[in-house]
């Protein structure tokens, strides 16, 4: 599939020659009704199914049980109605159907092949679920029919997946059927209006690669990582450009939606007005985004380098970020710090990273001179360009593992030395040539993100995060982890000072972030152990932050990095009864109750 922009250039997107590569091998099977699929799931970590089932459906058939190895696998009984629930044969007889006369445009993926598999899979093994099947529309009349399918069938479960990389288990994976939207990867810019229109299947870093060539950036998320725009967006979106334009949220023009009665709209603030709000942080509780249309800014030099600090300089690190944080005014600047803990073949790492960032050359009052002085790293002014560009993908490759949270400690090297970066060749959090093909694809590692939202940062506040983050370390070892990583992240009192009113409250005058948690571990075993230490550090961390004025019960909870039994309440606030109205306007018979997320009520 051909990436159609505006003023006529087009280039083929990631999505399309990894995904659909995969889906095509994975095709012959539909359309041959003896043919039974061989099960396996990969790194998903669902072996009952994976191992014990042989299952095929297909236009004309039931499903096959014939080949049945519950004697040697037990855990095969795992459902005995997994494949014969009559709603589920039906529903998804229509959906092949569907897909056959779109000519497979639209992709309908059995149990077990390549492309179901890409189909389900999320960036951490713990995210992914063993789907029933999986179907990749490829337009929206198609997903129109698909949504009218499960409309007819209300006992059919499902989930939508963009990037799939949420970490809550169930928020875009399903035991039901699996949509994934990896079709939907069109990028258009519009040279007259300076917008960019995104489909819902794209991922941030084939977005920044297309728009920089047009010498413009956007309000985004993190790469190297798989990080999808459609969620991300959804959420809110927060970026290292927050303090200049707000959220993600703040910088939406226009999105398209197939309702759950089937219909496709546009929404904006002039039409759809209601629905529009809504979407801007109301999560996937009112249809199926297909696109989002974004504003563009201009991309000019920027600078970003990643500071390593031994952990014994914890206070001296921390003594630095505070002065940054009480004199830097620069709306241009930015830093994100991050306590960093890995157990690596047996032996722990620990140290302390600074990401800097500013959004143009450096200017003569450097607002990171007091970290770069405390750093052992040596400055290296910008060098001719082509010397540049080759060490701009070595140092990009490190950040975005780095900032992204999403790597394999193994694979992380010392960091380049610093430099000015040629804007013209990259953008924000990515960059043009070379990108690092690690990140990409599921992580054999479980995780969770969790959060508490702070409005500013203080000495005994960092305090605690260091204690809290050395607490976690202490147990990785113990019980399988591979990483603990607690951010310091700090905006200006102004971040929201563009702010439009939307689905989740952020007003000009009221400063929030979110102070963010990422363990990573493996073994399904220790999935208790890892989340209870989340939440009893994130519980220390918020006392010593309502202690310190930087937080209280006003600041909404940011859904994109929430742990999954967050009350929706403490998400959306004084907005959730206006969103209810919502909601049951869009999708009175709860449709999107089926899937996962967090979901708003139909009423109070």
């Amino acid at each position: 599939m051909i990436l159609h922009l505006a003023d006529g250039a087009r280039s083929q997107g990631p999505a399309d020659s990894q995904v659909n590569g995969d889906v095509h091998a994975g095709r012959a099977n539909l359309d041959d009704p003896g043919n039974t699929c061989a099960c396996n799931m990969g790194n998903t970590g669902k072996h009952s199914i994976a191992q014990g089932i042989h299952a095929s459906i297909d236009y004309n058939d039931e499903p096959d049980h014939s080949d049945n190895h519950t004697d040697r696998y037990p855990d095969a009984n795992y459902d005995t109605d997994f494949w014969s629930e009559e709603e589920y044969v039906k529903a998804t007889k229509e959906m092949q159907k569907i897909c056959k006369d779109s000519k497979h445009v639209s992709q309908f993926l059995r149990f077990g092949g390549a492309g179901y598999n890409l189909s389900v899979s999320h960036q951490f093994e713990s995210s992914s679920e063993v789907a029933r099947c999986a179907v990749q529309p490829g337009n929206i009349d198609d997903l129109k029919k698909i949504m009218k399918v499960f409309m007819a069938y209300d006992k059919v479960k499902f989930a939508v997946k963009g990037g799939g990389h949420s970490t809550n288990p169930g928020f875009s994976s399903t035991t039901g059927i699996q949509i994934s939207m990896a079709n939907f990867n069109e990028l258009e810019y519009n040279s007259n209006t300076q917008n960019l229109r995104i489909g819902a299947g794209c991922l941030f870093d084939e977005v920044y690669k297309e728009i920089a060539q047009y010498k413009r950036n956007i309000v985004g998320g993190a790469t190297a990582a798989g990080v999808g725009v459609a969620g991300w967006l959804l959420g809110g979106g927060y970026s290292l450009l927050t303090n200049q334009h707000g959220l993600g949220i703040d910088n939406l023009v226009e999105v398209q939606v197939v309702l759950c009665n089937g219909e496709s709209v546009k929404a904006s603030a002039e039409r759809n007005s209601d629905l529009f709000f809504a979407i801007r942080g109301g999560g996937n509780n009112f249809g199926i985004v297909t696109s989002f249309t974004v504003k563009t800014y201009p991309l000019g030099p920027i600078y970003r380098n990643m500071l390593t600090f031994p952990i014994d300089k914890s206070a001296k690190v921390k003594e630095t970020i505070m002065n940054f944080i009480d004199k830097c005014k620069d709306k241009k600047a930015a830093i994100v710090g991050a306590y960093r803990h890995f157990c690596i073949r047996g032996e722990r790492e620990d140290k302390i990273t600074v990401d800097l960032f500013y959004d143009g050359p450096l200017p003569s009052d450097n607002p990171f001179e007091e970290l770069l002085e405390l750093s052992d790293d040596k400055w290296i002014h910008h060098e001719d360009h082509d010397e540049a560009d080759k060490k701009l993908a070595e140092n990009f490759a490190f950040m975005d593992q780095l900032f992204s949270h999403i790597h394999d400690p193994s694979r992380v090297s010392a960091p380049p030395s610093h430099r000015q970066v040629d804007g013209s060749q990259l953008s924000l959090q990515t960059y043009a040539k070379n990108p690092p093909k690690s990140g990409v694809g599921e992580e054999n590692v479980r995780a969770r993100w969790g959060t508490v939202m702070v409005s500013h940062f203080t000495p005994k506040l960092l305090d605690e995060i260091d204690v809290q983050s050395k607490l976690a370390a202490s147990k990785l070892k113990e019980y399988e982890g591979k990483t603990a990583v607690i951010d310091i992240w700090p905006f200006l009192p102004s971040m929201f000072d563009t702010s439009t009113s939307a689905a989740w409250p952020h007003e000009k005058g009221r400063p929030n972030g979110p102070l963010l948690a990422c363990f990573q571990w493996e073994g399904e075993s220790n999935d208790s152990f890892w989340i209870g230490m989340m939440k009893q550090i994130l519980q220390s961390i918020q006392k010593v932050a309502e202690a310190e004025g930087c937080t209280n019960d006003k600041l909404p909870k940011y859904c994109n990095t929430s742990l999954a039994d967050t009350p929706v309440q403490d998400i959306y606030k004084e907005h959730l009864p206006k969103l209810i109205a919502i909601r049951a306007k869009y999708d009175p018979n709860n449709m999107m109750g089926r899937t996962g997320g967090f979901r708003i009520p139909l009423a109070l």
